[in-house]
């Protein structure tokens, strides 16, 4: 039995290494198009209307159930509404610590968590941030993963 579980180990060990690891972090909630800014991606239900982020199937509205959703591209722009500044992390996120961290309320009434791109201390609630991207972590072969993340909007832009 354990020369078994020690064969199936191994396999498993030799297909982990075998796979690639990302460098993109979900696609599933982050398009970033080649000629225009990038965005999040909402799901939308068709039967009951009701949109989500992140994607769930199927629909986790109680009265309906449905599993067909499309995506609706999200607001790039949405208001902190709690943040915190985080000192220690995972492993794979030692190099890039300290930092911001916040839950950002879009238009939509979606409320997004996110790292927040910018100086640690410098961010507070209320205040209007934007979709970025950037680094969030980095995978198991050391290279950089890069995902979805929110910045302070320069002072001129704010509406």
């Amino acid at each position: 039995m354990v020369r078994v579980l020690n064969r199936v180990q191994s396999e498993d060990m030799k297909n982990k290494k075998e796979q690639k690891e990302i460098t993109f972090f979900h696609p599933d909630l982050l398009e970033v198009p080649e000629k225009s800014p990038p965005y999040l991606k909402g799901y939308k239900c068709k039967k009951c209307g009701k949109l989500w982020f992140p994607k769930f199937v199927p629909c986790p509205n109680p009265d309906c159930w449905s599993e067909d959703m499309e995506v609706v591209p999200l607001s790039r722009r949405g208001k902190i509404y709690s943040v915190t500044d985080v000192y220690i992390g995972q492993p794979t996120m030692k190099e890039y610590m300290p930092m911001a961290m916040a839950y950002i309320d879009l238009p939509e009434k979606i409320r997004v968590f996110a790292q927040l791109d910018g100086d640690i201390g410098s961010f507070q609630c209320g205040e209007e941030v934007e979709l970025t991207t950037g680094v969030v972590r980095n995978n198991t072969d050391g290279k950089p993963i890069i995902s979805y993340k929110f910045k302070k909007v320069p002072k001129e832009k704010e509406a």
